[in-house]
């Protein structure tokens, strides 16, 4: 007889010595069906019940594991990790859930979903732009959630523990442009509403979502200084400015006179467009804003890129790839790479040599004369 949990479920011991998981967590659902988890210990069965017992209060969850969607589970699952994830991981995940797995798979029966499901959506990010590295994030937090599935009795086993998320044969830098690329690309955007927005990527190498969180208090135009201090997040519809995720993302950037002609003409032409909104302007004190002073949307800078991209005959290249041509051209002359490494917000320099060792120079010839003189010495 299982043990009584406040009168709404039971929780009791399987007869069956074989099993793993010899522990049943038990709540009878409101259109009479009972819904079972699984765990190894009695304390773990209690906690599941609890979790079911607090989902069917809150109306959470559908009363049937069979009709539940994969955009039910997500939303909820999402909600559960709110306090267990830091600030900065739930942004990531709710914005792979949000924007790549709901408007994909949303609609598919979580209990009905397939492996080979996963695989094309992984495809499809890569057709779309998306780096191996964030397609590898995507498959982790699908596992992830997945994982937590089979704990709470939704699943019987994780169909993405056994899939291979694609991995890039090329590095990111080698999708950086020719410097002949990127000179078309300045030509192209040279008196264009946004022409500060493409001169900061290429000498910056700041990514898009921290150029547009910029505000004008960041940047000192006299001195020449740029101060990175968030980036531009969308959740749930509404836009807001974060901190950076770590410590050095948060860094202080030389501008070049380039970027200071550039940042002063735009500023003009935004003094301009608010005086014509007059009292509908919003004061954000964005640098980059729409011309009622409000957050640009991140698919309309995309557009306009693309349409830069097709006026300067320049093949699609990602927005990324900016920040990856910066970063190139740094180390290609002569940028040493801890300074690139501070360019770009890394946590650690290891991680910019991973990525763009190629664009130093020399840098095989020195990796094979030290191998030789630790053999030969």
């Amino acid at each position: 007889m299982g043990r009584r949990f406040n009168g709404e479920g039971s929780v009791y011991k399987r007869n069956d010595s074989r099993r793993a998981k010899k522990w049943v967590a038990q709540k009878t659902l409101p259109d009479g069906r009972r819904k079972y988890s699984y765990a190894r210990t009695k304390q773990e069965a209690i906690e599941l019940l609890k979790t079911m017992q607090a989902q069917v209060r809150e109306g959470a969850l559908p009363p049937s594991s069979e009709r539940l969607t994969v955009k039910q589970y997500f939303t909820e699952w999402l909600a559960m990790k709110e306090r267990q994830l830091k600030p900065s991981s739930l942004r990531t995940y709710r914005e792979r859930v949000e924007n790549v797995i709901l408007p994909n798979i949303g609609h598919r029966q979580l209990s009905k979903l397939h492996p080979l499901e996963l695989e094309k959506l992984y495809r499809q990010q890569l057709e779309k732009g998306d780096s191996p590295a964030t397609v590898q994030m995507l498959h982790r937090i699908i596992h992830r959630a997945l994982g937590d599935a089979v704990r709470l009795g939704y699943l019987p086993a994780n169909i993405a523990k056994n899939l291979a998320p694609p991995r890039g044969a090329r590095s990111r830098a080698e999708r950086a442009m020719l410097p002949e690329e990127a000179r078309r690309l300045l030509q192209a955007a040279r008196g264009d509403s946004l022409e500060a927005l493409v001169v900061l990527a290429l000498t910056t190498g700041m990514r898009k979502g921290e150029l547009l969180a910029l505000r004008w208090r960041d940047i000192d135009l006299d001195n020449g200084l740029l101060q990175v201090s968030g980036t531009l997040v969308r959740i749930a519809g509404d836009y807001r400015i974060e901190p950076p995720k770590s410590a050095s993302g948060r860094r202080r950037i030389p501008l070049p006179q380039e970027a200071v002609d550039a940042l002063r003409a735009h500023r003009q032409r935004q003094l301009e467009e608010r005086l014509r909104a007059g009292p509908a302007w919003r004061e954000l004190d964005l640098v980059f804003c729409r011309a009622d002073g409000y957050y640009l949307n991140e698919r309309s800078v995309l557009r306009w890129y693309h349409e830069l991209l097709e006026r300067a005959g320049l093949p699609r290249y990602r927005f990324h790839d900016l920040r990856h041509t910066a970063a190139t051209v740094a180390l290609a002359n002569g940028v040493s790479l801890r300074e690139t490494s501070a360019l770009l917000g890394h946590s650690r320099p290891s991680m910019t040599l991973d990525t763009y060792a190629h664009a130093v120079p020399g840098a095989d010839e020195k990796a094979v004369r030290r191998i030789a003189q630790a053999l030969m010495s």
